[in-house]
């Protein structure tokens, strides 16, 4: 048998193989790589003039009186050359309203410090008292999905899990685990929730903010959990969580 006899098949086959590697470098080199910061607003007045203490056992804040969790995460994850959108769920009622004023005015400074520049996006909630006749099952749903068509391949998501209903908050969790599995290169970089502690004895109220980005992590284990391998997924919960 020749010494070249199967050369062309193997050149062609280490050809076509080297052109997939290749077209998935390009590709993924050309990926849009945004910085997503999610929230959703306050439903209450905020004191503006009196603002509660953040601290976090978790991260390092920024030691400066910011109004909202997100603000912290904006502050601590941009740089001037980031493509950065602040998408963020609003009530359409007067005090979410004004409260988004506030939002976007602390945003809108932080992206300056920075010499950066944002997109900012309003996905509506609706409001459970005035459009009580047009809440239904499919409420929270379309409020996951427009979320989930925000997400592009590529993105970075940075999430503030306190504000809200439940139910909105729920619907942003599940989208983000959707956009995780379905797009390319899409990660969640960082999830908090802030958790009011009103204080005693005159002591001043402060705010917790939780990193709960192991929790989304174990959520997304948990769900390739299969009939009959409970203990072997104890066992791994057990070894991540301690």
């Amino acid at each position: 048998m020749s010494l070249m006899a199967g050369f062309p098949l193997k050149c062609n086959e280490f050809l076509c193989n080297d052109s997939v590697n290749l077209f998935q470098l390009f590709e993924k080199e050309h990926i849009i790589m945004r910085k997503i910061f999610l929230s959703t607003v306050i439903l209450n007045p905020i004191n503006t003039k009196n603002p509660s203490k953040y601290c976090s056992r978790d991260l390092e804040l920024a030691d400066k009186p910011y109004l909202f969790p997100i603000s912290y995460l904006v502050d601590a994850n941009i740089s001037a050359d980031d493509e950065i959108v602040i998408i963020t769920g609003m009530n359409q009622t007067d005090t979410p309203k004004e409260n988004y004023k506030h939002l976007v005015a602390e945003v809108q400074q932080i992206l300056d410090e920075h010499h950066a520049k944002g997109e900012f996006i309003v996905v509506d909630e609706l409001d459970v008292n005035a459009d009580r006749d047009y809440l239904d099952s499919l409420s929270f749903s379309t409020f996951m999905k427009e979320v989930a068509d925000l997400i592009q391949d590529g993105d970075q998501i940075y999430a503030d899990m306190t504000y809200g209903l439940k139910s909105y908050t729920l619907a942003m969790f599940i989208a983000m685990n959707y956009v995780v599995k379905a797009c390319r290169n899409v990660e969640i970089k960082q999830m908090i929730y802030a958790q009011f502690y009103r204080g005693d004895n005159d002591a001043p109220s402060t705010i917790d903010i939780i990193d709960i980005t192991t929790l989304f992590r174990i959520n997304s284990i948990v769900n390739q959990a299969t009939p009959g391998k409970k203990q072997e997924m104890d066992q791994l919960l057990s070894f991540m969580i301690g």
